[in-house]
Formats: C-alpha cells, sequence, structure tokens
C-alpha cells in the first residue's frame, strides 16, 4: 500500500516524465535538449525521493506498537539548525559555476563542499553520542576545535594580508603609505585600549575585531574589483638595448645598479677597461692575454668587466644577426671606476654565419675585443 507521501512524489515523477516526453517532441534546437534534459533530472529526483519516501512508510509507525513512543522517528529529539547545508547548497552552485567560469571559483567551491560535508557529518554524530547536549557539545569541540582553529586563523589571516594588498596596490603610491600607517595606528590603538580595560566583555573584543576586519574585507573586495594602479615598468639594459651603444650613463637604467660582483664560478673571463681606454681580456690558463676571446655557441656564458677608466663605462657585447632576426646586443648598466660588473649572455644557435662581427666594446673608447665563436 502507498503512503500519501510517496504516492505525491510519484505522480510527480511522472509529470516530470511525461513533460519531458512532450517537450522533446514539441521543440527542436538547443532549447529543446535543454529543457528535456531539465525535465528529466526533475523526474530523478522526484523519483529518489518516492523511493526513500516509500521505503520508510512516510515514517509511520504502528499504533499497537509496543514502545513506539520512545523508538519512533517523532520520539527522538531534533537536531538543531545548522548552517553547513547552505554552505554545501551554496558550493556546489559554485561547482557548476565554476566549471564554466574561472578555475578559482571552482577550487573554492571544492573546498566549502568538503568543509560543510566534514562538518555536518561530526555535528550530526555528536548530537546522537548521548541525551546530554552539554557531552554532545564537548565530544564535537574535541573532534573539530584542532582542526578547525589552526585552519580558520590561516584563512582570515591570509584573507586580510590579501584585502589589505588590495588596497595598496589600489591606491596612489604615496597615498598607500599613509594608509598602510592610519591601519597599523588604529590596530595599535585597538590594541592599546582592550590591554588597559581588563573586564572587557569577550562579545565586545569579539563584535570590534569582526567590524574591523569585514571593514578591511570590503574594502579590499571593491578594490580589487577597480583593479589595481598602472605601475610603469622601469626601463633596463635588457628592454632597451639602444643604450648598450651610447656613450656616457643613462640616469634611471644606471643610478642603482650594482657596482661590485661577489665571487662567481665559471666565469669565462675577466675584461679591463684600462687607465688608457684600451680593452683587454685575460682568460684562466692563458699566460699573455690574447688578442681574440673564444666563446661556445649555444651556451650560458659569464665575462667580468673591470673598470680601470676615470669616468663610468659600460661593456657591450655585439652578439651578431642571424637571419632576419635583430642584431643581438646586450651590456652592462655603467659601472663606476675601480668598480665590477658581471655579463650573462649566449650566442645564439643559427642555421647561417652571422652577419656583422661578434665582439667586446666600450662606447666612446674605440677598443674592441673581437669574439670568436667554432
Amino acid at each position: 500500500m502507498f503512503t500519501t507521501g510517496s504516492k505525491l512524489f510519484f505522480g510527480a515523477t511522472a509529470l516530470s516524465l511525461v513533460g519531458a516526453i512532450v517537450y522533446s517532441a514539441s521543440t527542436d534546437g538547443p532549447s529543446g535538449t535543454m529543457g528535456t534534459i531539465g525535465l528529466l533530472s526533475a523526474a530523478a529526483v522526484f523519483g529518489f525521493l518516492a523511493g526513500i519516501n516509500f521505503s520508510n512508510r512516510d515514517g509511520n509507525v504502528p499504533a499497537m506498537q509496543q514502545g513506539v513512543e520512545l523508538t519512533s522517528a517523532a520520539a527522538a529529539r531534533p537536531v538543531r539548525n545548522s548552517i553547513w547545508p547552505l554552505i554545501a547548497a551554496v558550493g556546489a552552485a559554485g561547482l557548476v559555476v565554476g566549471a564554466v567560469s574561472k578555475p578559482v571559483v571552482f577550487k573554492v567551491a571544492v573546498v566549502a563542499v568538503l568543509a560543510a560535508l566534514v562538518e555536518w557529518m561530526v555535528q550530526g554524530w555528536s548530537e546522537r553520542a548521548s541525551d546530554d547536549p552539554q557531552h554532545n557539545d564537548q565530544v564535537r569541540r574535541r573532534m573539530l576545535y584542532p582542526l578547525e582553529f589552526p585552519i580558520l586563523a590561516a584563512a582570515g589571516g591570509g584573507a586580510i594580508v590579501y584585502a589589505l594588498s588590495r588596497v595598496l596596490l589600489a591606491s596612489d603610491k604615496d597615498l598607500g603609505k599613509i594608509v598602510f600607517g592610519i591601519i597599523a595606528v588604529l590596530v595599535l590603538f585597538g590594541g592599546f585600549v582592550f590591554a588597559g580595560k581588563r573586564h572587557v566583555k569577550r562579545s565586545t573584543v569579539t563584535a570590534v575585531c569582526t567590524v574591523g576586519a569585514v571593514a578591511l574585507l570590503g574594502v579590499g573586495v571593491a578594490s580589487a574589483v577597480q583593479g589595481q594602479r598602472t605601475i610603469d615598468e622601469h626601463p633596463t639594459t635588457a628592454t632597451n638595448s639602444a643604450v648598450c651603444l651610447e656613450e656616457g650613463s643613462e640616469a634611471e637604467i644606471d643610478e642603482h645598479a650594482s657596482q661590485d660582483v661577489s665571487a662567481k664560478s665559471s666565469v669565462l673571463a675577466h675584461v679591463y677597461l684600462q687607465s688608457d681606454g684600451s680593452l683587454v681580456v685575460q682568460v684562466t690558463g692563458y699566460t699573455e692575454p690574447p688578442s681574440t676571446l673564444t666563446v661556445p655557441r649555444s651556451t650560458p656564458v659569464t665575462v667580468l668587466f673591470h673598470n680601470d677608466f676615470s669616468s663610468p663605462e659600460r661593456l657591450t657585447g655585439r652578439f651578431g644577426t642571424f637571419g632576419t632576426a635583430p642584431e643581438a646586443i646586450q651590456c652592462t648598466t655603467a659601472v663606476n671606476p675601480g668598480k665590477t660588473a658581471f655579463l650573462n649572455f649566449e650566442i645564439p644557435r643559427g642555421n647561417a654565419a652571422s652577419s656583422s662581427d661578434l665582439e667586446f666594446l666600450v662606447p666612446g673608447t674605440g677598443s674592441t675585443i673581437v669574439i670568436v665563436v667554432p
């Protein structure tokens, strides 16, 4: 005999199936396919609920059964309200949205669903541990607090740091310093006030910290949506190779350049700009400075440049022109007198020989060192 609840669900299942057949026969194209899939999904859900309802007989129990007032589901103490089903539903919706939008949404939804399932299962288990609600709460705390507190602290700290970074990146460079200082002063002042008042209620401290965190997160989200300010890329010798062939120093590129090099291994050669403006190369194993420098092809190479001249100079390497590609030029920043700098480069492997000379030079001095590539 079918119960009232199972009859309703079976009727909804049959109605959904009939609707799917009629809609599929009367509607063509993508809309017909999507509508049919939706109706069939509804029929599957109604059928599943009908089966569950039929198996437990709508929760009905025989009136003449002994002890039914104590053993029936209706006699059990109801479970407390929980937010985890809502979080699990939001996470499931996020899985669908993330699958067709951004991967980060899908990943966050997976974490939300897993966390909701764990919390929901432990809460349901702990509330059936005994008839004492306080004991059940202690059981849940013993199970989840060692896991919840570290994860929540890490997630909360990361969210605050991320929100603050979005605020600083969205504001002006000078204004960002002021904003960071104001936030630091507010945090310090709040800690001073709480430390000075020994008998402040825990609820007050929690409320103030929660309001501050929510305000910071809200401003951070708004700043992230607005986007960060435009940060101009600073030029370097790699991005502005034209400066390599110019005499003297360039203010922005050479202003804060390093003028000292620590001990480095696998240095191919030392190139010296002498006081008379001539270039001399020293290679390990040679008693006399060679007139040319042999460099292997398609291998990373390091050369140290020593400036013994009276003005800041840069070592420039012209590493050939291969095919239709522009000439490969690299250089150091302007090196002050008595200082050193290193130059890392690699001679590219081409199908044909270079159409231009390979050499080291210092712009303005006229001295060069020929590079030989086997």
